[in-house]
């Protein structure tokens, strides 16, 4: 059945009017307005589902524009309706996907074109080890500033997990040192 998308109707039409206002143009099975779920006021928009595709064309050419209280109403065909997925494009499963060295390559099953991915013999970063976990005589101390400054950027910010390597706990007890000598202004708070 085919599906429209109805929209700038005012909020006090309900799922009776506007299948008594389609209902001119041909057989209505379903007519349902959108309400707010917190309110539970009418959106201003809702779908109309109708009996064959010549009734949903008819009520596109007569209705589209057509003035309901006061607000000329948009009706269109409902995007949505054949189970698409909603915003942008559709890819392909990555399964189906196919890559070689030399560039895109076509994909002869579909008929699509993929953009190549990159190399993989070193271009990966090597994981980052945490010191602390690596030598077992290290402890984050607030009063070893210039130890402390390797964890930090030449602003004076204290770098994040995925560039210092630290585990989460060690992250944060570097991070209290680190807030700590800059409290007794044993490092800076921006970097000068």
């Amino acid at each position: 059945m085919p599906k429209l998308f109805v929209a700038n109707f005012p909020f006090s039409v309900n799922d009776e009017r506007l299948k008594e206002v389609f209902s001119q143009a041909g057989e209505v099975v379903t007519a349902k307005v959108m309400m707010d779920h917190d309110s539970g006021k009418s959106r201003g928009f809702g779908f109309v589902e109708m009996a064959s595709d010549q009734d949903a064309s008819n009520a596109i050419s007569q209705l589209n524009g057509f003035n309901l209280d006061g607000r000329n109403i948009k009706v269109t065909e409902d995007r949505n309706a054949g189970g698409r997925p909603q915003g942008g494009r559709s890819f392909a499963p990555r399964e189906d996907r196919r890559f070689n060295n030399n560039g895109p390559r076509r994909d002869f099953q579909n008929g699509s074109q993929f953009r190549q991915q990159a190399a993989q013999n070193d271009t990966r970063r090597r994981k980052k080890v945490d010191p602390f976990e690596e030598d077992e005589t290290l402890f984050v101390d607030y009063k070893d500033a210039r130890y402390l400054k390797r964890f930090m950027s030449e602003r004076g910010k204290i770098l994040p997990r995925r560039l210092t390597g630290l585990t989460s706990h060690n992250q944060r007890a570097v991070s209290r040192a680190i807030k700590r000598a800059q409290h007794i202004a044993l490092l800076p708070y921006s970097g000068s």
